[in-house]
């Protein structure tokens, strides 16, 4: 369990790292391309994962990633920024651009208003973003099964898929399975604070 919680909060740090910046440019900054990489975040997601296991097999092997944890925190990163920007992309976008243009003219810069204001107006969306970061990091098993063969280093669900066998009663599995939700519902009631209506109401004053 351990191996799977700091496999999920590395990739959820990983993620907000470069998707909250990303989400911030692509929905207030102007670029060429912005309109195209706005709507092209998601297109990742038409290329199967196990379409992407044998060469990422390959590779990790070459270069030693294969059978590390290290090697899951660079693949779920990957397939969770996308989601991630678009998710708070479209959040970034709701917020009032009056905000930005106060604070330019307080002489700020990009990096403080992503700090000072944008952030801490935007983390309902964050933390949506956090719990569903963590549930896939957390319960994901195809890249697990494929590059773990360390039993010291399997991750929850690669663990109870090495189980499954005669000499392991099925009723122990399943408890096993729901067991494993218990860290996610914790989570969700620790971040249910923050899942609710945004908190840019009053900020804008006429």
């Amino acid at each position: 369990m351990l191996n799977s919680f700091l496999v999920s909060i590395s990739t959820v740090a990983i993620t907000l790292i470069f998707s909250i910046p990303g989400a911030y440019a692509v929905s207030r900054l102007r670029f060429p391309g912005r309109k195209w990489f706005s709507g092209s975040i998601l297109t990742i997601y038409l290329i199967p994962a196990i379409v992407l296991v044998i060469p990422l097999y390959a590779l990790f092997s070459q270069i030693g990633l294969r059978n590390s944890l290290l090697g899951l925190c660079v693949v779920y990163p990957a397939t969770t920024i996308p989601v991630a920007l678009y998710m708070l992309q479209g959040y970034f976008s709701s917020l009032p651009r009056e905000l930005d243009d106060a604070a330019l003219i307080d002489g700020l810069s990009r990096a403080q208003i992503i700090t000072k204001i944008a952030l801490p107006l935007s983390m309902p969306a964050i933390a949506s973003v956090s719990l569903y970061v963590f549930m896939i990091a957390w319960n994901e098993f195809l890249f697990a099964f494929m590059f773990l063969d360390d039993v010291n280093l399997f991750t929850l669900s690669r663990g109870i898929v090495s189980l499954d066998s005669s000499e392991v009663p099925r009723q122990h599995l399943m408890a096993g399975s729901v067991v494993a939700t218990i860290p996610v519902l914790i989570i969700f009631l620790w971040f249910e604070r923050y899942l609710v209506s945004g908190l840019t109401t009053g900020s804008v004053k006429g």
